[in-house]
């Protein structure tokens, strides 16, 4: 409901009202419907490392978003330039003041700005189109229930078909706050049996639709969309039907056909701006990847600087695997102060290891007026990433500088060593009788184990491998001897892994390490006594 009454007031202020103007309107109307700025704030969806977002105002669902407002600015000079803008800043005049008076409860201060505007206006329809937004307020701001009533003895009294649609889109409005579903059925079923105009049948049907959906009524909201959609074939009316459509096979469940909907509408549209950013973002919701990339494709091509598009093409790009791709888009998208680009884009840079430059970046971004939340997430990202991995770092240099300290002793052995002090009985861990045995220069020796978990298994290791001096490079394997294939949790019971071993200094001990850093295997074996 808020969207519809953010695109009346988009109406109200159009026809080359200045861009400054619009976004005057938007600062000071947001306290101005309950909820709408809330909904305003931007929403995004997120997929790993990546997050899409979009910046406009929700219509049926709190993720799709609208056109967001843009005003086309008429030269000075063409054909009645000047006094078009000169009566756009009339009405913007009366319409700040009365809310400003509204909204700091100055309720005799409002009314004075409505009137002195009505004193001046001379457009009958224009007129009844102004004070059906001045009754809302009155009735929304301003706490007055008679406000209600005016609207209504409005609509009765308009002089014009478009000017009684417009007092019963804003009566609408406050029906639909209140719950009053069936109520505005039945007007815009009746506005619609009325209407001569085709543009108006279609409004209504549209109008008529929406509130039967909203009344839990959407197959008839369907069937009502269809009819009219079989007995028009204007370009814009065609255009209303199917976004209407759309919104109506969501609350239907039918997601994909919901995009295919939003996506259809733009055929009869297709420099939307707003509608092809809301269409591309509701596809990659349900996954439609062509039409999203199509469409922020499209709108990149008449609107380059658009900021959320590129971030969110670039996050189609990422989720193809195409990172270069994805980091030009995210790079256009952070020079236009768009701090979610730059969070994405710094996850891209940390995942491949630049983690200064991610660091870098997420610090600009602070920088900027309202950054996003996900740039306080990298930076908490990157401080967990530098703890982890600089404790994985130190655990891995303690463990490189005692294998360093092992293969010395094993290249001293290696040379110097005798191999016959390798042959004979030994014991792993205290209680695993392991025999040695050394024929033609090959190592050979073998035990069994028995682990005691959930259950008890049992294991045949056995180590082979070549000799030389006091040492051996070879094999060191493991295989479960009651069947089974895996281990606890789903782990293979059976291990195969490259080893080298040495005898110590003092010949006592043997030690059987794996060959490569990234293996874990250290064993000692010590001499049996007899």
């Amino acid at each position: 409901m808020a969207v519809e009454i953010l695109t009346i007031i988009t109406s109200f202020l159009s026809d080359n009202a200045t861009t400054i103007a619009v976004m005057l309107l938007l600062y000071i109307y947001r306290d101005a419907v309950s909820g709408l700025i809330s909904r305003i704030k931007s929403f995004f969806y997120e997929n790993g490392d990546s997050k899409v977002g979009i910046e406009t105002v929700p219509t049926d669902r709190d993720e799709k978003k609208t056109a967001p407002l843009e005003e086309a600015i008429e030269k000075p000079g063409s054909s009645g330039a000047e006094e078009k803008i000169q009566d756009r800043e009339k009405d913007q005049n009366w319409f700040f003041e009365m809310h400003t008076a509204f909204s700091d409860g100055r309720i005799e201060d409002a009314d004075a700005a409505f009137k002195a505007y009505a004193l001046d206006e001379k457009d009958q329809s224009k007129l009844e189109e102004n004070k059906a937004i001045y009754l809302y307020f009155k009735f929304e701001k301003g706490k007055d229930n008679t406000a209600i009533e005016e609207l209504e003895k409005l609509a009765k009294s308009a002089s014009t078909e478009e000017s009684r649609f417009s007092v019963l889109t804003w009566l609408s409005f406050f029906l639909s706050d209140s719950k009053q579903h069936k109520k505005a059925i039945e007007i815009w079923r009746s506005a619609k049996n009325e209407a001569k105009s085709t543009s108006l049948i279609t409004r209504a049907t549209v109008n008529l639709a929406y509130a039967l959906n909203k009344d839990s009524q959407a197959n008839e909201a369907k069937s009502e969309i269809l009819k009219r959609l079989r007995e028009t074939e204007e370009d814009e009316q065609l255009s209303s039907l199917y976004e209407a459509l759309s919104t109506i096979e969501s609350s239907l469940g039918n997601k994909t056909v919901s995009v295919y909907c939003k996506d259809k509408s733009l055929e009869y549209d297709p420099s939307n701006r707003g509608e092809l950013l809301n269409s591309a973002y509701a596809a990659s919701n349900e996954d439609v990847d062509e039409i999203s990339i199509s469409n922020y494709v499209t709108l990149l091509s008449i609107d380059s600087d658009n900021s959320t598009a590129l971030n969110n093409l670039g996050v189609q790009a990422q989720e193809a695997g195409l990172k270069v791709i994805a980091t030009d888009n995210y790079k256009k998208s952070a020079r236009l102060k768009n701090t979610l680009a730059m969070a994405n884009q710094g996850y891209l840079l940390l995942d491949a290891g630049f983690v200064s430059e991610a660091e870098e970046i997420a610090q600009k971004a602070l920088e900027e007026k309202d950054t996003h939340q996900n740039i306080y997430s990298l930076l908490a990202t990157i401080h967990e990433r530098k703890e982890k991995e600089e404790k994985k770092w130190s655990e891995l240099s303690s463990k490189a500088l005692s294998r360093q300290k092992s293969i010395r002793i094993y290249l001293e052995q290696y040379y110097l060593g005798k191999s016959e002090l390798l042959e004979g009985a030994w014991v792993l861990s205290g209680k695993y009788q392991v025999s040695i045995k050394i024929e033609d220069g090959s190592f050979k020796a073998s035990w069994s184990e028995e682990l005691v978990g959930l259950s008890v298994s049992n294991y045949a290791v056995e180590l082979t491998g070549k000799v030389t001096g006091s040492t051996f490079s070879g094999t060191y394997k493991r295989k479960r001897t009651d069947g089974a294939q895996t281990g606890l949790l789903g782990v293979p019971s059976d291990t195969r892994i490259s080893c080298i071993g040495f005898l110590t200094q003092d010949e006592k001990t043997l030690n059987i390490v794996a060959s490569s850093l990234k293996e874990n295997l250290c064993l000692f074996l010590s001499r049996a006594h007899h």
